[in-house]
Order: structure tokens, then C-alpha cells, then sequence
């Protein structure tokens, strides 16, 4: 059933007001004459018509509506009659940012911590939220309050209750109150925090940043091989000599078959998780020493003699410095003349009859070489090992030695030495970095007497050989190649092919020499696809072979004194070095300057509700209530006397029943009728 309600025009009287403090209570809008519209009978004590008494009278009110009985406030409404609520909630926020910036200056740079079902990004996420929604309570709550304060000022228009009230319930709201108020009222910075506050919970997000980094894991221990003693031995010869351990020989051989691979030269280690760092440790091995005579080469062309002296061929000679049977090789310097030539030459001496390593004590020979700086692929049966179509040798068969081709010469010897390294491991590929290098003995060497070496760096810590091991040596060549390397590269056929033999003993025959040949043919200019070996270093000389051959020959015997000490002894400390097993983990990085976002709404906030609280002096606190505008609208109503506080005004709202009546033809109304 539809209750028709009347125009404006239909009454001459102003409506009477709303119930004031609970006890005034009629119809905002009173219908015409004599009730004509047939209000149903339950309401027709608020409603009057123009016989009825003057409205303006001092007791119409208290003839129409019974006064309400006296109000008690409770405690609760006691206390949300004062700010301490909203006081509370800006504590609690402070202490939510408070905690937040103490979990991120704890965590700042360290690992993600484990702390099972709850989650890093999960805490900072609540402690925002909260520090936001707590400083927001007190923002929206003093925004509320203030416009009541901005109603108190003569001449305010009705709209501004609504824009106040919009303002304190979201973004777009605040927005237009911001807009509205254009800096009149503190209200603009509770709105600037409403604001704000919406755009920090997601930028929240943007403050904690993670990344993946190395760490410790103390729980596990990595190792690897060392030594400070050598006397691991083979098989005895005799009753009192013993042979050279087979480790020494298998790593030696591996080294000069494959120069360039140096990863086959790295000791043993355990890196339980394939990343591993080593402090600065102090070994016992064999270092390569070389010296580049290159420029003390001796050069020799003579023009080859002929019957009718038409040609222009000559043959030249390559010799070290010196005059007791010096190390040479001769060639034919002319393309077009057959004939034989030497590419390279190698073989050793006495260390007392060196040019260069004059200060070596042991060992007492020194090995010295020339060669020739060619491409090789450009040499026989390289270049192209097919036939042409008529069955002729594709290879033109051609001198490549001229009178002005480049001769490399080195000396070098494989001395005991002391090396000072930093390794690591990394995605398990081993890796390290000699640091420092001694080869000076404690002593000079005398059989039968050990070698010891004491570093400058360790003066306290001695390094040993033993004899037994010195003397498991081959007697006629004491050094760890045994004569491997000792041969000669020549063609006989004008580079047709290259042969590599050894220098065979007086009355013997020359063998092939495969050693010398892979050390002959090695590019040490692309070593594994790139210029770094295991060692973390280049061949500083990768021109010449016999040196970078050297180098990976002391790697491998190095790891042969390393190897042997922990075969022997086993990984316990002093036989390894024990390292730091690394693992990745996630770690945090804190964007300080999001902070600025929760900061910003609390301050704001903050200072919202205390111009809130000094300028709310004489004003109940009314905040988001709708109920003073329904029971206190209009200029007669009754205060003096009576309490507006919130909690009397809900009070007699319990009392007041309203109903909406009309339709679409005559638009609506809402009806108050007082009960009590």
C-alpha cells in the first residue's frame, strides 16, 4: 500500500523540527488540510493541519511529543565521546611502522630467513597494512569531526555536509573534498592521507627488493689436495734404489700429449655444491722456469753453389749463443729449391753449460730449443690431405722458410718450487691464482740430502723433497720428462711432410717422438675455445710452444705432489686446505625511499586529528553521524538543557521510527513518529 504525500505547496506552514536530544520528534513534512491524503492512523500524531495549534508556540512541542526519560551513557560510549580511539590507532600505526623498519633494517642485506608458513613479504605486508589502517582511522575519523567544526561558520552551504562526508569514505571522495576545500580546512591533509594511503598499500610491494647471492653454508666443508713434503715412491729398482712413483709419470705424459688442456692438470678437491672459495694457502710443486733467447740467436745464410751459378737458393743456420757445440738447426731459405729443412729442435744439457739459468742448483739439466714461427697449418700433409684430379698430391710441396723467418729460442728447466694460490670453484670448474712464487732453496742442493724450501712469506714453515724421492729419478736424465721431449722437426721432401723423431743415442736409430710432436702442433692461442686456462691465467708466450708446453708440465707435477699427499694421508688437515662451501641463496634489499608513503600518511594523519581534537572544543563529537542532522534540523529546535552528545542522540534515535512514503507521481517523504 502507497501512502501519497502532498507538495511543498500543499501546506502554508514550515515543517516542524526533527526530534532534538531525543525528546522533539514530528514529520519533516507536514501534508495538507484535514489529512486528505489518509496517513495511516499510527502517524497522525506527527502530522497537522493549518487548525491545528501555532507551531511557533513555545509548548507545541511538548504537547505533541512526551519528553524522554533521562539517558545514562556507558563506558564504551564514554570513551568513543573522547579521541582516544583515534589517539590509539595513530600508536598502533606508529608501532606497525616502527616494527616494519626494524625487520627491514635487520634483514637489510642479509638472506630471506626461513620462518615456515609465514613469509618475509607476508610480515612486511601486515605490519603496512596495519600502520596504514590504523593512521587512516584516525584521518577519516577527524575529517568526519571537521565538518561539523565547518558548519559551526555562518552561511555554510548543506552540499558541504555531503562533501565532508564523501571525503572521509574513499580516494574519489577525498579527491573533491580536496578540491573543494582549496586549503580553507586542515581537512585537505586528512584527505591528502586518504589519499596517499590508497596508493601506499600497493607501492608497499616496491620497498623489500630480492636478489640471488653467494652465502656460506657452514654446515658443510670443502677441501683440497696440498702438500708440504714429497716422498711418495714407485716400485723398487734394487735392494736400495726405488723407481719414480707411476702418478708422476701418468700426469707428466697427459701433460705433454695435451699441453693445452690444463683442466687435466688440476688437483683434487671436493666442492660439495660445485661453488667454493679457498683462503690464501702455501703448496709444494714444480714451477717451469724459461727464458726467451730469441734475440741471441745466431743467423747464418751462404747462397747454395751450382755448376752454371744461376741460383739463388740459400741455406742458413740457427744456433744458440755460445761456443761449445751450441744448439742449431739449418733450412733451405728458397720455395722453389727441393731439399731438406728443420722447423724445430730441442734437446738438453747440462745446467752448467746454460746461457741463461745460471742459478740453478737442482735440477742439473736445462732444456733448450729453436723454432720456427710458421703456421702449421700451412706445413705438409696439413694443409689439404687430398688429391687433385689427376692424382697428384694436392699439397704444393713448397719451401715456407725464408732467409728473415722468425726463430723463437727458449731455455727452460722444471725447478722444485713453493706456490702461494687462491682457488675457487665455480659452477664446479676449478679455478685459482698463484699468488706469490719461490724457487730459492733453504740450502744449495748436495746429494744425498733433501731439497727444503722455506718461503719469505712463511718463514717458519719448511717445504721438503726427500732423497729417496730425488733418487728414484731416471740417472740419465734427473728430471721428471726422462728425456720425452728430446728431438728434432725436419722435411726431407720440400715440405711434402713433416717428420718428428727423437735424438737417438749414438749408434741408435731416430723414432718417432709423439710427445714432441703434440707440444709441435699445439695452439696455445686458443686454449679451449678461449684464452684463459684452469689456472686462471694465459700462456704468457703462446708463440712459443716449448715454454707454454713447460708451464701445463709443472701444473701436472704439481698436482702429482698434491695428489699423492692426500692418496697417502687421506683429507684430513695438514694434507688439505679446507675451504668455504658457497651456496645461493635469496637475499634482501630494502628501497628506503617507499618508506616516504606510510610515513607521509601517518604524519598527515597525525596532524589531522590533533587540529581535530583543539579546534572540536564546544562541539560534541559527532564525526560520521548522520543522527544531529535528523534530530537537531531546524531553527526551533530545543537545546537548552538537554545533552547532544552522540550517545543521547542514539538514545532517542532508538525511539524515533521513521517511514519513506510517496510514489512516483507525488515524489517521497520520510515520516517520523516518536514512541514513548
Amino acid at each position: 500500500m502507497s501512502y501519497p504525500i502532498p507538495t511543498m505547496a500543499s501546506s502554508p506552514h514550515p515543517s516542524p523540527p526533527a526530534w532534538i536530544e531525543g525528546h522533539e520528534a514530528s514529520s519533516h513534512l507536514l501534508p495538507a488540510q484535514g489529512n486528505p491524503h489518509g496517513y495511516p492512523s499510527q502517524w497522525q500524531q506527527q502530522v497537522h493541519s493549518d487548525t491545528d495549534t501555532d507551531v511557533h508556540r513555545p509548548d507545541y512541542y511538548s504537547s505533541c511529543v512526551p519528553a524522554s526519560p533521562p539517558y545514562k551513557s556507558t563506558f564504551l560510549q564514554k570513551v568513543c565521546a573522547t579521541w582516544t580511539f583515534e589517539l590509539f590507532g595513530l600508536l598502533v600505526s606508529a608501532a606497525g611502522l616502527g616494527a616494519m623498519v626494524y625487520v627491514l633494517l635487520r634483514y637489510d642485506g642479509q638472506r630471506i630467513p626461513d620462518w615456515g608458513s609465514l613469509s618475509f613479504n607476508t610480515l612486511i605486508s601486515i605490519l603496512a597494512v596495519v600502520g596504514k589502517m590504523a593512521a587512516l582511522y584516525g584521518a577519516t575519523s577527524a575529517v568526519s569531526q571537521l565538518k561539523w567544526i565547518w558548519l559551526t561558520e555562518h552561511g555554510k552551504n548543506l552540499i558541504d555536509y555531503k562533501t565532508f562526508d564523501s571525503g572521509s569514505r574513499g580516494v574519489s571522495g577525498a579527491m573533491m573534498l580536496a578540491w573543494s576545500l582549496k586549503g580553507r580546512s586542515i581537512a585537505v591533509l586528512g584527505a591528502l592521507a586518504i589519499i596517499i594511503g590508497a596508493a601506499a598499500g600497493p607501492f608497499a610491494q616496491q620497498i623489500v627488493h630480492f636478489y640471488d647471492h653467494e652465502y656460506e653454508d657452514v654446515g658443510r666443508t670443502a677441501w683440497l689436495a696440498k702438500a708440504d713434503i714429497l716422498d711418495s715412491l714407485g716400485p723398487k729398482m734394487d735392494s736400495s734404489t726405488w723407481t719414480l712413483d707411476p702418478i708422476f709419470k701418468a700426469n707428466a705424459i697427459t701433460a705433454l700429449f695435451l699441453p693445452t688442456q690444463e683442466v687435466l692438470t688440476q688437483p683434487r678437491f671436493n666442492c660439495p655444491t660445485g661453488n667454493c672459495t679457498w683462503a690464501p694457502f702455501s703448496t709444494l710443486g714444480f714451477c717451469s722456469t724459461c727464458v726467451d733467447l730469441s734475440s741471441q740467436l745466431k743467423r747464418t745464410c751462404k747462397t747454395v753453389s751450382s755448376s752454371d751459378n744461376t741460383t739463388t737458393a740459400q741455406t742458413c743456420t740457427v744456433a744458440f749463443p755460445g761456443e761449445r757445440e751450441p744448439l742449431s738447426l739449418w733450412y733451405v731459405a728458397d720455395p722453389d729449391f727441393d731439399g731438406a729443412s728443420e722447423y724445430m729442435v730441442l734437446n738438453s744439457t747440462l745446467a752448467a753449460n746454460s746461457t741463461a739459468l745460471t742459478n740453478i742448483t737442482w735440477p742439473s739439466t736445462i732444456y733448450q730449443s729453436i723454432r720456427a714461427v710458421v703456421p702449421t697449418d700451412e706445413l705438409g700433409g696439413t694443409r689439404n690431405p687430398y688429391l687433385e684430379a689427376d692424382g697428384t698430391m694436392a699439397n704444393n710441396g713448397i719451401h715456407i722458410l725464408k732467409n728473415d723467418t722468425r726463430f723463437i729460442a727458449s731455455e727452460c728447466a722444471i725447478t722444485s718450487c713453493v706456490r702461494r694460490i687462491q682457488a675457487s670453484v665455480t659452477r664446479g670448474i676449478y679455478s685459482e691464482t698463484i699468488l706469490d712464487t719461490t724457487t730459492q732453496l733453504r740450502d744449495p742442493y748436495t746429494p744425498p740430502n733433501p731439497i727444503t724450501i722455506t718461503p719469505p712469506w712463511s718463514p717458519n714453515t719448511n717445504f721438503t723433497i726427500h732423497p729417496e724421492w730425488l733418487e728414484s729419478l731416471p740417472l740419465t736424465h734427473p728430471d721428471p720428462l726422462g728425456g720425452q721431449l728430446q728431438g728434432r722437426v725436419h722435411t726431407d721432401d720440400s715440405n711434402q711432410a713433416i717428420r718428428v723423431v727423437d735424438l737417438p743415442a749414438s749408434g741408435a736409430a731416430s723414432r718417432a717422438n709423439d710427445a714432441l710432436q703434440a707440444v709441435f702442433y699445439a695452439d696455445f692461442h686458443n686454449t679451449n675455445g678461449s684464452s684463459s686456462s684452469s689456472s686462471g691465467s694465459t700462456c704468457p708466450t703462446p708463440d712459443d710452444n716449448v715454454a707454454c708446453a713447460f708451464r701445463a708440465l709443472g701444473a701436472a707435477l704439481t698436482k702429482s705432489v698434491r695428489d699423492l699427499a692426500v692418496l697417502r694421508n687421506g683429507t684430513g688437515v695438514p694434507y688439505v686446505a679446507e675451504g668455504r662451501v658457497m651456496v645461493v641463496g635469496t637475499f634482501i634489499r630494502v628501497e628506503w625511499a617507499w618508506m616516504a608513503l606510510p610515513v607521509a600518511v601517518w604524519v598527515l594523519s597525525l596532524v589531522t586529528v590533533l587540529v581535530a581534537m583543539g579546534e572540536s572544543r564546544g562541539v560534541p563529537l559527532w564525526r560520521d553521524s548522520a543522527l544531529p542532522l535528523v534530530l537537531l534540523y531546524g531553527e526551533q529546535a530545543e537545546m537548552a538543557g538537554r545533552g547532544v552528545d552522540e550517545a543521547a542522540l542514539s538514545a532517542r534515535a532508538e525511539t524515533v521510527k521513521v517511514h519513506l512514503v510517496g510514489d512516483e507521481g507525488s515524489g517521497l517523504r520520510i515520516l517520523t513518529k516518536s514512541q514513548g
